[in-house]
């Protein structure tokens, strides 16, 4: 996966609880791989099943 140019895309921040983000860093780490990319799949991942729990839900009338 790419990254975008620097100043293009706009920075999120958020204070996850410190044992889950030790235990993210470690697995990213791990994989070799920068946390931020690794949360940015995982934002997709996640986009992904909602898009799909979304299309399985009947239409409201």
């Amino acid at each position: 996966m790419g990254r975008p140019a620097t100043g293009q895309t706009k920075v999120m921040g958020f204070r996850p609880p410190k044992p889950l983000r030790d235990e993210f860093e470690a697995l990213a780490a791990a994989e070799e791989r920068t946390p931020s990319d690794a949360l940015i799949e995982a934002m997709h991942d996640w986009v992904k099943k909602k898009r799909r729990e979304r299309a399985d839900q009947p239409p409201v009338s």
